[in-house]
């Protein structure tokens, strides 16, 4: 069994963001980076994106849909703390769904941590 998550990620950065902030999310996206991959997904279904752009109201905007390992989870939690104090504005910025699940666990931005919210799986 896989231990894989579909992660959806879609947030507005702040305008003053700082540099070496904005330089990880490009390095993130490029390369070998948590959030470089492209194409069809192996095991979530669907399609693997990752835009990030300047937001028409200033600053910067990610979206993301990636196929993570259940290893790269605390590098997933490392990005959003480090991201986290950034993020315009407050409240949820992404999911994270097991493969196997119907349902993804919100996440939302609370006083400056990132935090899973589990839904009812009945």
């Amino acid at each position: 069994m896989a231990d894989l998550y579909a992660l959806d990620l879609a947030f507005d950065l702040l305008d003053s963001t700082p540099d070496d902030v904005l330089a990880e999310v490009r390095r993130q996206l490029t390369g070998d980076g948590l959030l470089s991959t492209r194409g069809p997904a192996w095991r979530v279904g669907g399609m693997l994106v990752g835009e990030f752009a300047p937001a028409e109201r200033g600053g910067w905007a990610l979206t993301t849909r990636q196929e993570v390992h259940e290893e790269q989870l605390p590098d997933l939690e490392d990005l959003l703390l480090l991201l986290a104090p950034h993020v315009r504005p407050p409240g949820p910025v992404g999911r994270l769904r097991h493969y196997e699940n119907e349902s993804p666990d919100l996440l939302v931005l609370r006083d400056g941590r990132v935090v899973q919210l589990s839904l009812d799986r009945r």
